[in-house]
């Protein structure tokens, strides 16, 4: 019996490690709670970040969340602060709900019972507060020859694009790379994923995101060449679009690519995660966005492509919260080709549109995040009115935050979906 035992035993060991890999593998699915929320990603950033049962919303230098009655307060567990309306400038620096930074634009993650965010004063530093409110500290603080541009964090990791400038004998260098930044280890020492070449003019490392056991980017750059060949193609010749995937388990970084974007003016931009897969389409900047593409899907890693959906116009893009699917036609609106707030076809698991809706308001700016498969939040502003319902000369604006109930999917047949505003009480 102690034989079977023991045996049981250690099968029980392997069996843990096989699922938790000592805690450090995990499998190429969404992790909630530990992976880089994408369907929280607008414009590379983020305002909303989901944690246990709690829903975190960065505005302005601030962290708030929504309580279980559904009230909307400063992320701080200090019984003495008043947060966003101390007027002691070393109070409000004390208060765990603010963040200390010059941008407001930099967004916010949560992982693992941490939301963090980047300082962007003299030199970048990472920031991070617990998800009670009760504690912020410092996670890391780079050299001050070092920016810090878009990031995310996925699985215990903080990714990053660094922007270096190194000193040269002719002048100022500039280096572009992609970093990893361990937020569990003790010793914080970055690593390099990727550093673009010398021989580009590179505007940035972009739309860096995650799924699975992979890391997904772009790089915008200007290859130097000389003068531009003349041609069809030529005014391209220079661009240098491309999306590449790190697989974090082989650390091996490829490039993902179609026989199509073998012409200078085809890209492709970034990838949409659906079904444990990615979707991506090539973009011809010599198209028109209303003319037609092929878009793909593909395992994680880039491999065994196949055609995903045909003929959809290249100003239409996807959106995925993980249970739908959504068909946007936001950026034709924005580019004048087509008219109305916008609308969304939504599709289900099996690529049947069970629905299709119009925004109930304007978005010139660009699209929301699109939520999960519960609620798409925002935040909102209103300017504050007398009696008469005319704008009052106050700088204090009325703010909170709105959400779509995605309970209704299958029942709009085109019609605005509703926003259920929470209003800042202060």
């Amino acid at each position: 019996m102690g034989k079977i035992k023991w045996y049981k035993g250690i099968l029980m060991i392997l069996f843990c490690l096989f699922l938790t890999g000592c805690g450090k593998v995990l499998p190429d699915t969404y992790q909630e709670g530990s992976d880089y929320q994408y369907m929280e990603n607008y414009v590379f950033i983020a305002w909303h970040q989901q944690g246990e049962g709690v829903q975190y919303f960065a505005r302005n230098h601030f962290i708030y969340y929504l309580d279980k009655n559904g009230a909307l307060l400063p992320l701080c567990g200090k019984a003495d602060c008043m947060h966003d309306k101390e007027t002691d400038a070393k109070r409000v620096q004390a208060c765990n709900a603010h963040m200390v930074r010059n941008a407001i634009d930099t967004g916010i993650a949560y992982s693992n019972g941490y939301l963090y965010y980047v300082d962007e004063d003299a030199r970048y530093t990472l920031y991070r507060v617990s998800a009670d409110g009760m504690k912020k500290e410092e996670v890391y603080q780079w050299e001050e020859n070092t920016g810090v541009e878009q990031w995310i964090v996925h699985r215990g990791v903080f990714y990053y694009a660094e922007h270096v400038y190194l000193s040269e004998k002719e002048g100022v260098e500039e280096q572009f790379s992609l970093k990893a930044l361990s937020l569990t280890e003790r010793v914080k020492k970055p690593k390099t994923v990727f550093t673009a070449d010398k021989g580009m003019d590179v505007l940035t490392i972009a739309h860096p995101n995650a799924y699975g056991n992979y890391i997904y980017f772009q790089i915008h750059a200007q290859k130097k060449h000389g003068e531009e060949e003349d041609g069809k193609d030529g005014e391209y010749k220079s661009l240098y679009f491309r999306t590449f995937i790190y697989d974090l388990r082989q650390e091996k970084l490829s490039e993902l690519a179609l026989s199509d974007t073998e012409k200078d003016s085809v890209i492709i931009q970034g990838v949409v995660f659906w079904q444990d897969k990615i979707l991506f389409a090539p973009y011809d900047l010599e198209k028109d966005e209303l003319e037609p593409r092929t878009w793909y899907m593909a395992d994680l890693d880039g491999t065994h492509k196949k055609v995903f959906m045909e003929r959809v116009e290249q100003g239409m893009k996807f959106f995925s919260d993980g249970k739908y699917l959504y068909l946007s036609n936001l950026n034709l609106v924005q580019s004048g080709k087509e008219k109305g707030n916008g609308k969304y076809k939504i599709y289900d698991k099996d690529l049947k549109m069970v629905d299709s809706v119009t925004l109930p308001f304007d978005m010139a700016y660009g699209a929301p995040a699109i939520g999960d498969s519960k609620r798409m939040y925002m935040l909102y502003e209103k300017e504050l009115e007398d009696d008469k319902g005319e704008e009052t000369e106050n700088e204090e604006v009325e703010w909170g935050v709105s959400y779509w109930d995605k309970s209704k999917i299958g029942s709009y047949y085109g019609d605005a979906f509703e926003m259920t505003d929470i209003k800042y009480e202060g």
